[in-house]
């Protein structure tokens, strides 16, 4: 298939690097185990694990059998964050809703049905 876009990791050889990548590297591993954790205790770990789907998690960086589940974990647990009241503060509390709909708009469709 080659080339399909102009993104970066829009082709063959792209998508293939990321998938050695995290196979030697275990990123995804990492990030699901950190979002899994305690709101309270880890959460400025929970945001970094966020910021780094938002980075990566995208079709073709991500592994694309992790990618819906970890992007609907993140935004979920955000969401737990914002409701929880940790982040009172309206910048943060605006850059988390940007994060939430950023990560929810990578789910795929099948995924929402």
């Amino acid at each position: 298939m080659g080339c399909w876009g102009v993104k970066p990791y829009e082709n063959d050889g792209a998508a293939d690097w990321f998938g050695d990548l995290w196979e030697e590297f275990p990123v995804p591993k990492k990030v699901e185990e950190t979002l899994k954790l305690d709101i309270q205790d880890f959460h400025e770990e929970i945001r970094a694990a966020d910021y780094v789907l938002l980075q990566f998690g995208d079709t073709y960086c991500w592994p694309v059998g992790d990618i819906d589940r970890h992007c609907e974990l993140a935004a979920t647990r955000l969401q737990e964050m914002l409701d929880s009241g940790i982040y009172e503060d309206e910048a943060f509390q605006t850059q988390i809703k940007q994060e939430i709909a950023t990560l929810r708009s990578r789910v795929s469709k099948r995924e929402k049905e």
